[in-house]
């Protein structure tokens, strides 16, 4: 038993997949290299037009008629759909032709199978391809070629239970014979396969050639040919090239919102989630904007996916149009975690990583991040980098490995307290550094005005000074630094810096 899911019209509902707004008017798809009409909406061919007409042939007859042209990325990410949509519903399929799918529904028979089973499994076909924005037909039958011809008529499902009855009742053009020979037939009277049939083999290729024999195998469909078997390919995309140039930002969320629909349902037919999001927009001056988007807990939930695309969008200014876009979802298996019972993780990655964009566009990607300590002897000194959502996991202590090649169990600790005047000294420092008032006695330290010690100097030991950045001029920096011990016994360090004094931290 084979079945063929047909979906009339491909080229058409692949280039109205992301406008079914557009169903309700005239709209005729042109051949990219000839420029003729090859396929029209319903309302297109009310108004007269026909396939084979110039788009100026086309716009006499019907001026309010849109023309679009046949767009080969939006064409292959549909057979791509396609095969993704029928892979669900068997593991062996077949790219017959472009809009076309058969499938092998091994251990089926026509004896056996019901024919309220078979409407319930073709309704589930149907209603996937609905979720995905394309109008489906399903054919079934006892080989391929006879469960195409089932296709091609299905209102919009069709079961072939006799086969010499169905072949028989079939229009002669549903075999594609040559003009020629589609002439020769209609003088002879011969309009339906059944009647083509009877002629008989011989008869047919003494008058009508070799050619005709190759149609009398297609009118008889009796045999069972093997099938190309292919597997769909793992690649989640969609693609528009606009007809006019988009300028502003509504139109184009608007887009990337059904973009994401449509991905998230792909998605979901492979229990995929997406962790990585990749945005293309190319502009009318021929550059392209590109950005990937990571997605720091993968996900399918739309409306997370489509609030880091518009918060990034909100931000960007591009010096031209846009004329087409792309968007591509990197897919990965749902992770599932068990936190232990002291570990505290994000309530909601995704919703941290959208404020962090927001709080990038806002204040600038230098002054939002994770804080990193820089390699200098400038105090303070640091960058901010991303935030990393996938940071290495630290080791327990128990599990952690000595630099002789043992484990350590125990977690030990240096015992100052046989010798604790050869301990260091802690500092705790200011955040910021208070501003004090020093005075200065034979260039040594001698009284210190500031909120945590007003008095007299004992001690002092400096100045350690340091300095940086000079080969930058606007980052140079310079300080002297000073450890001093009041007259009451405490220890502090204080600095200064372009000609003022600063109170930096205080000795424990």
């Amino acid at each position: 038993m084979f079945a063929v899911i047909y979906i009339p019209d491909f080229f058409l509902q692949a280039a109205l997949r992301h406008e079914p707004e557009l169903w309700t008017r005239p709209v005729a798809l042109l051949n990219k290299e000839l420029k003729k009409v090859v396929e029209l909406t319903a309302v297109a061919k009310e108004t007269g037009v026909c396939p084979g007409l110039t788009s100026t042939q086309a716009l006499a007859r019907c001026p309010t008629i849109l023309i679009k042209t046949r767009s080969e990325a939006q064409e292959e990410a549909a057979m791509n759909i396609l095969l993704e949509c029928a892979n669900a519903f068997s593991p062996k399929i077949e790219a017959t032709a472009p809009g076309i799918c058969t499938l092998d529904l091994q251990g089926l028979s026509v004896a056996t199978v019901e024919n309220a089973l078979l409407h319930l499994w073709a309704k589930k076909v149907i209603a996937q391809f609905s979720k995905v924005l394309f109008r489906a037909q399903v054919g079934v039958a006892e080989n391929p070629d006879l469960a195409l011809h089932a296709a091609k008529i299905a209102s919009p499902f069709y079961f072939v239970e006799n086969s010499d009855e169905f072949i028989s009742s079939l229009s002669i053009e549903t075999i594609e014979p040559p003009p020629e020979i589609l002439n020769i037939l209609g003088r002879w009277g011969v309009g339906t396969l059944g009647a083509f049939v009877a002629l008989g083999k011989d008869k047919l290729a003494e008058r009508l050639g070799a050619e005709s024999l190759e149609l009398f195998e297609r009118a008889t469909a009796h045999t069972i040919r093997p099938l190309n078997l292919v597997r769909p390919k793992e690649i989640f995309e969609e693609t528009m090239e606009f007809e006019h140039e988009i300028e502003t930002l509504q139109p184009l969320l608007f887009i990337l919102r059904r973009f994401i629909e449509q991905l998230s349902r792909r998605l979901e037919l492979f229990y995929f989630v997406a962790q990585e999001i990749q945005l293309s927009l190319k502009l009318n001056s021929g550059e392209k904007l590109e950005r990937s988007f990571r997605v720091p807990s993968p996900t399918r939930n739309i409306e997370t996916l489509f609030r880091m695309l518009q918060t990034h969008l909100e931000t960007v200014q591009t010096d031209s149009q846009i004329v087409a876009l792309h968007l591509a979802a990197k897919p990965a298996k749902p992770e599932h975690f068990q936190f232990g019972l002291f570990e505290t993780a994000l309530r909601d990655p995704n919703q941290f990583y959208e404020t962090l964009a927001q709080l990038t566009s806002l204040f600038g990607s230098d002054r939002v991040g994770t804080p990193v300590v820089e390699n200098s002897f400038r105090p303070d000194a640091f960058r901010m980098e991303p935030v990393n959502f996938e940071a290495e996991k630290v080791l327990p202590i128990s599990c952690r490995q000595k630099p002789g090649g043992e484990f350590s169990k125990h977690l030990t600790f240096h015992d100052f307290s046989a010798n604790r005047q050869s301990a260091a000294l802690c500092l705790r420092r200011f955040r910021p550094p208070l501003p004090v008032l020093l005075e200065m006695r034979g260039g040594r330290p001698a009284l210190l005005n500031s909120e945590k010690f007003v008095g007299v100097i004992k001690n002092a030991s400096g100045p350690f000074r340091s300095s940086g950045n000079w080969w930058e001029p606007e980052a140079l920096w310079a300080r002297d630094e000073w450890d001093i011990q009041t007259s009451t016994g405490e220890l502090f360090r204080v600095f200064t810096q372009d000609g003022d004094w600063f109170l930096e931290g205080a000795f424990d």
